[in-house]
């Protein structure tokens, strides 16, 4: 922007929480649940490679350079069922208040949470990995400062957005999506098709099916599959079910499908993966 900033909050209460670097070796460490954080904002950068990540109650695509609003409070984290070939920095900051948005809160929540830059990209490429050596060797004032400066580069970025009308252009998609997705989530268990999906919310099939992918990086069936399994785990969990029951129940059509579709994706047969988690609780 060539003209001043005017910011809607203080720097004053700011704090820099804790920075994180989340590559393939990370991952194999730790385990990466979804969470949330109820006082910290997060900004996650993508440094390398591609994926999917969940921000509140949908998936998105992202790529190397986009940069990641988790308001505080709004669940998050990488897409479940996805090989891991992302490096991420994520930097966690409290004190936040911006006018007309909850503490700790960068966006409203109905706004789409994944930007792209090249000029912002650029500089959070060069910045993100210098913050997080700074405060991994010595937390001090310069990591501080230097995270300030970094949450002041992506709201200048939104505010940028916001002017030129791009956010409301994204909103549009934005809302496609999310009514995409509140229809699967309502009838996944059923038999549906594309068309049902299209028919429901007057967008022909291929239109549908395109913008989807696009923002999601899944098909529209291959997200009614990601529902499926993800309410098989918990119910083989969470519940006494046969799992002849549980089959039946999201509408597999057969136990050797159910079974076999399980495996792909979560790595091992319903029945093991209920006796793991009963032998671990």
């Amino acid at each position: 922007m060539n003209k001043k900033l005017m910011l809607s909050f203080t720097l004053n209460n700011i704090e820099l929480k804790g920075t994180f670097f989340v590559n393939e070796t990370y991952s194999q460490k730790h385990a990466h649940m979804i969470h949330s954080h109820q006082n910290v904002l997060e900004i996650l950068y993508v440094y390398s490679g591609k994926g999917r990540y969940l921000v509140g109650n949908r998936e998105y695509a992202v790529n190397s350079g986009d940069f990641i609003i988790c308001n505080a409070g709004i669940l998050h984290g990488e897409a479940p069922f996805q090989q891991h070939n992302m490096q991420t920095y994520c930097c966690a900051l409290s004190g936040i208040d911006i006018k007309g948005l909850p503490p700790n809160c960068l966006i409203n929540y109905s706004h789409k949470p994944i930007f792209s830059s090249k000029e912002t990209s650029k500089r959070l490429h060069q910045l993100m990995p210098v913050l997080h050596e700074l405060y991994m060797t010595s937390a001090n004032i310069v990591s501080h400062y230097l995270a300030i400066s970094i949450l002041l580069l992506v709201y200048e970025e939104i505010v940028t957005q916001k002017e030129n009308g791009n956010m409301e252009y994204e909103q549009k998609k934005e809302n496609l999506v999310r009514k995409i997705t509140e229809f699967i989530d309502e009838h996944y268990k059923e038999s549906i098709k594309l068309e049902n999906i299209s028919h429901s919310l007057h967008i022909s099939p291929s239109q549908l099916s395109h913008v989807f992918k696009h923002e999601t990086g899944l098909s529209p069936i291959q997200y009614i599959i990601h529902r499926r399994i993800g309410e098989a785990q918990s119910l083989l969990m969470e519940t006494h079910l046969l799992i002849r029951e549980i089959e039946e129940s999201l509408g597999f059509g057969s136990s050797v499908h159910f079974s076999a579709i399980f495996k792909k994706y979560v790595g091992i047969s319903p029945k093991d993966y209920r006796i793991h988690f009963k032998k671990n609780k």
